[in-house]
């Protein structure tokens, strides 16, 4: 054996040797985290859906403190979903849904965009807080609509790095090109710019049409409102105090009712009855904040839900401890890489 073929099966050995022994490791750190939670002073929660891919994948099991203060512009943070709808999905008969309290709602992860006293709004898809503009991340995630001059191979897909997570055959309809197929995609701005200069993708832009569910607040008030065009609202902070009229209970009568502890509260007509009386201003009880998801195009967040009462708030999230990839095959399932990543 040549020295240079030694030195490479020197190397194969000691990465599998490296390889083997990280995984014992792992897992009884991974036990150890899982099994003493009060000791270590941190809770765990495992990634369902893609809505903060770019951040967190689907298959990561993170670490999340219980500090709920302060609570930040861009926090990644762990809540209870508020309304009883998201705590019931799936559940089609209404009549079987049940309306647990908030220790026993569901978990969500998302990116604290507006505290409260903020006010938000979103223009084409751009977010502006207290009317500055917000930098996206080079993380964050849009909605485009990619089209290839033919059927784009799951080969070719995996080496540019997405999963099936990250996209969707639209299939053929172009009457002119009847070999075109569409696809919505997913994309960082820098994975975008890497899809569209691929010989075979004719064309790559960012997906601006609106078809979107009715958004938060459910109203008259806000039925021009979409995920990508949203606002402005400011968000609820605790001592804040409003006059009661047709667009203010528009805005927060849902709020007022489902989250702020008041007795038997009805709305009517624009008015407030709160007990049996009715109120003319209205001073709220505690802080509310705006969640969102990284990948804003495919996230079922504050837009869609409403506002996150404080007490609903669990802690920030700090670090991933284990991932695994559901689309992966044996050493491929665990993606060793992102053992111990810090979220930001």
């Amino acid at each position: 054996m040549e020295a240079a073929e030694r030195k490479t099966d020197q190397k194969k050995k000691s990465f599998t040797w490296l390889y083997l022994s990280l995984i014992p490791i792992s897992i009884v750190l991974s036990v150890l985290i899982w099994s003493f939670p009060n000791i270590v002073g941190i809770h765990s929660f495992s990634i369902p859906t893609p809505a903060m891919k770019g951040t967190i994948l689907v298959g990561d099991r993170i670490r999340g403190g219980y500090d709920t203060t302060p609570i930040k512009n861009g926090d990644v943070v762990v809540f209870k979903v508020p309304r009883i709808e998201e705590n019931n999905y799936g559940v089609f008969d209404k009549s079987q849904w049940v309306d647990n309290p908030i220790s026993q709602k569901i978990d969500y992860i998302k990116r604290c965009v507006a505290i409260s006293g903020d006010v938000l709004e979103i223009k084409n898809k751009n977010l502006f807080i207290n009317a500055r503009a917000v930098t996206p991340s080079e993380t964050q995630l849009f909605r485009y609509i990619v089209v290839a001059k033919d059927e784009i191979r799951d080969k070719n897909l995996i080496n540019l790095g997405l999963d099936q997570d990250d996209y969707q055959s639209l299939g053929r309809f172009d009457t002119h090109n009847p070999n075109y197929v569409y696809y919505f995609m997913y994309l960082s701005s820098a994975k975008w710019s890497e899809v569209k200069a691929l010989p075979y993708v004719v064309s790559a832009k960012i997906d601006s049409t609106s078809y979107e569910p009715t958004v938060f607040p459910f109203s008259s008030y806000s039925s021009s409102w979409t995920g990508s065009n949203y606002g402005p609202l400011t968000i609820p902070k605790e001592g804040m105090k409003i006059l009661i009229n047709d667009s203010t209970v528009s805005l927060y009568g849902f709020t007022i009712q489902a989250y702020e502890n008041q007795k038997n509260v009805k709305i009517d007509n624009g008015k407030l009855t709160i007990d049996g009386k009715e109120v003319t201003e209205y001073t709220f009880n505690q802080n509310y904040y705006f969640m969102m998801g990284d990948n804003r195009d495919n996230s079922l967040d504050s837009r869609y839900w409403g506002f996150v009462p404080a007490d609903h708030i669990v802690g920030k999230g700090f670090f991933i401890w284990l991932s695994l990839d559901k689309y992966g095959s044996f050493i491929d399932k665990i993606r060793w890489k992102r053992f111990f990543k810090l979220i930001k």
